[in-house]
This record gives structure tokens, sequence and C-alpha cells, in this order.
């Protein structure tokens, strides 16, 4: 896993990543090969808050990264999605939302192009329900770190950027794409390992939300585009990151 960070950002460490994935309860793997070798995976733990009397949780993903090989297929964002329907219909009454800090246009983009609801984005302003729910959560976790009027997470020393190679941005792109745009003016320090706080809400309709966008999109490729939805290999699985330590250790 560490290696797979190391590839695709600066300034990591590996006694931090440690910490940071000691405090996660589960991490999602994608596997590929014979070998099962790891291709990807995204750090998962629950924080829980009470606003206006009423108990709010919210899924906070850290770490998280994908072979550029495999870049574009949607597992993960399936096996995201599971997670969270499995922890929605654990406390049907209890509303349960995405915590996400993003320091790459491309992890925005994941939570952007596949939630309904979700803040900060360019199409309407932040309601100040969700902005309180963000500056909560954003507080709890990592204190004098966030600031409330930019939105961001400056911490003392990089905790790992994108290197620039990975994934570059030139002027064209941004903007051609109205949301790239909006997450580049909104977190100007994301080169430097500055972190956008955002927010999704999870709903009883978003896997058939994300289902009806997946096939959509799958028979337009195939329609317009012959061949194109054809992928390399298979990508899969999910395991607790307790239950991953202990194979390994």
């Amino acid at each position: 896993m560490y290696e797979l960070m190391e590839r695709y950002y600066d300034c990591t460490n590996w006694d931090r990543f440690n910490k940071d994935l000691d405090e996660k309860k589960h991490v999602i793997l994608l596997f590929a090969g014979k070998n099962r070798d790891i291709k990807g995976f995204s750090t998962l733990m629950q924080v829980n808050t009470v606003i206006n009397g009423r108990k709010t949780r919210a899924i906070f993903s850290g770490d998280t990264v994908v072979d550029q090989e495999y870049w574009g297929q949607r597992v993960l964002g399936r096996k995201f999605l599971s997670y969270l329907f499995m922890k929605q219909a654990r406390h049907p009454l209890s509303p349960l939302y995405w915590l996400l800090i993003s320091k790459g246009y491309k992890t925005y983009l994941l939570m952007s192009n596949n939630f309904r609801e979700h803040y900060p984005r360019f199409e309407t302003p932040t309601p100040s329900s969700r902005q309180k729910l963000i500056d909560v959560f954003a507080n709890q976790l990592f204190g004098d770190s966030y600031n409330a009027e930019s939105g961001c997470c400056r911490f003392s020393e990089s905790f790992g950027q994108v290197r620039r190679e990975v994934a570059p941005l030139d002027c064209a792109q941004v903007e051609k794409n109205a949301r790239i745009k909006f997450f580049v003016d909104k977190n100007p320090g994301w080169s430097n390992g500055d972190e956008l706080v955002c927010l999704a809400r999870m709903s009883w309709f978003m896997p058939f939300y994300y289902l009806t966008k997946s096939w959509w999109k799958l028979f337009v490729r195939s329609w317009f585009k012959p061949g194109v939805g054809e992928s390399k290999g298979s990508v899969s699985s999910t395991k607790s990151a307790k239950s991953i330590l202990e194979q390994q250790h």
C-alpha cells in the first residue's frame, strides 16, 4: 500500500502513513492479476457528532489512491457505495454523510460526479446547515489546521501532495470543466498539499442513481465508441483494515 502511495504522492512518510492507517476502521483494497497485487485502496473511519440534539454520522475517507493503469474503472466507487449503504442500513433513521478532504481534482470529481448532494460545488452556495456540518466535522478532526473561511486545511507540514507529473493541469483543461475550475479556484494551494473539505449526503436513492448513471455511460460508450468499454482486467474486493494487517503480520 505504501509503495503505491509513494508512486503517486510527494512528501509521504512511512510512520505517518502507518499512524493514519491505525486510526482507520476499514480499508477498501483493489486487487488485480493472478498474484492479486494491490492496485488501489481507500482508508475509512466513522466520525460522530451531535448538532441541535441530533446525532449525525460521517464516513471519513483518508488516504486514497488507484494505480493509473486502472483509472476510469468504477470498482472503487461501487465498493465505497456498498460500504455506505451497509452503514446506512444499520441506522436507517440517522443521517449519513461522506466527509472527504481533497488535495487533487480527481478525488473531488469522484464525489462531485457521483453524489447528487455534495458541497462545496460550483452550481450553488453551500447551505448554512451543511456548512455547519462541514465546520464541525473539520474542527473535530483537524483543529487549527482547518480554516473555515477558505474551507481548506493547511497543515504545518505536508501530509503528501499529488506528484505534478501524475495529474497535470493546463489552462485549457481547467476552463473546459466547470468542476475542475471550481476546485482549483476554491483550493489554490492544492499542489502544495492543501486539502478542500467536502461533504456529500448518502440517501437510499444513491445506489439506484449510481447504477443508472453507470448503465447509461456503458450504453453510450457501446453505441458510439465500440470497444472502449473493454477493461484490461478485473479489480475487486473489500476487507477490514484489521484483518488485512493481521494477514500481513
